[in-house]
């Protein structure tokens, strides 16, 4: 897999926008009710288009990815069906990270996460949610019920989208190759690392080891 500094762009700007929801539901930013869920759904709808980059990115050594339809395509669900026919793994996979000796092991977590279904189902539900419907469906002013449900679902899905990308591996299609990632705490970049493996994950690179 070929070292490309958008994956590590990538994966910054999905910290960043996991905390800004964070702090708009914790209360610490002006934005209040309808217009705060309105803010956090967009949210996750870019984190959609992101990590649906990030894999287009990460597997950027099949040939296949190099014609228009995935160099000029942004929505995540066209990308998440063209990538699955090429590549079965490709989406990325949450691991916890134990690191001894300047080698890395990975091992499968157990609370629930973003699967690749579930992103396609959440870019639906922001897109619905981002949209005002037709004028006889018209509210701006949401029952309490209905903002109590958005900002469950909105607290369900980040915290998905957190469990994915808080550890995680890409997978090369064709060898054992892979890219690891760790969002780190907050205020501390992102790591990034280009890796091989044999019975444990080997990771030779500065950031990670």
């Amino acid at each position: 897999m070929k070292q490309d500094p958008r994956y590590t762009d990538l994966m910054q700007e999905i910290k960043e926008r996991l905390y800004t929801i964070e702090d708009v539901l914790s209360g610490r930013t002006a934005l209040q009710g309808p217009l705060a869920h309105e803010f956090c759904f967009l949210q996750l709808r870019i984190i959609c288009e992101c990590i649906s980059y990030a894999c287009v990115i990460a597997h950027a050594y099949l040939k296949e990815l190099q014609a228009p339809k995935f160099q000029k395509a942004w929505s995540a669900d066209v990308l998440m069906k063209q990538l699955s026919e090429l590549h079965q793994d490709f989406y990325p996979k949450p691991k916890t990270m134990t690191i001894t000796k300047g080698r890395v092991q990975l091992d499968e977590i157990d609370a629930p996460y973003l699967t690749k279904a579930n992103l396609q189902k959440l870019n639906g539900i922001c897109g619905d949610k981002l949209h005002r419907g037709s004028p006889e469906k018209y509210a701006f002013n949401p029952t309490p019920e209905r903002l109590a449900a958005d900002r469950q679902t909105i607290i369900n899905y980040r915290n998905e989208v957190f469990r994915l990308m808080e550890s995680h591996l890409m997978m090369h299609r064709d060898d054992a190759r892979y890219i690891l990632c760790r969002l780190r705490e907050r205020g501390v970049p992102v790591e990034v690392a280009f890796a091989a493996a044999g019975n444990e994950v080997a990771a030779p690179v500065d950031s990670i080891c």
